[in-house]
């Protein structure tokens, strides 16, 4: 019997969600220049490595966010399976299709 009770516990455990994704939200990137481009990077701050860059309009998932040494506010950010961190605000909400 607690092997099946641990069979269940172990396969519940590995559908859930993770915390942050649970809470994360769809935003687009707004450089305001249609050619502009978003530095993600490996921390909260403009001391971090760069690591790819995401093209303005394109949709993100927010995990994250907090204000940085640097005084600007972060989002720690997933696009197209990477994580990083992108200044905020640089950040739209989705307009909804009402």
């Amino acid at each position: 019997m607690f092997k099946i009770l641990l069979a269940g516990a172990l396969i519940l455990s590995s559908t859930a969600l993770p915390a942050s994704a649970e809470n994360s939200r769809s935003l687009s990137v707004c450089t305001h220049d249609s050619d502009g481009s978003l530095t993600l990077r490996r921390g909260p701050g403009k001391g971090y490595e760069e690591m790819r860059q995401i093209p303005s309009k394109k949709v993100i998932q927010e995990l994250d966010s907090r204000r940085s040494e640097d005084g600007f506010q972060w989002s720690k950010v997933s696009y197209k399976g990477t994580t990083g961190w992108v200044r905020s605000d640089y950040l739209c909400n989705i307009p909804s299709i009402d």
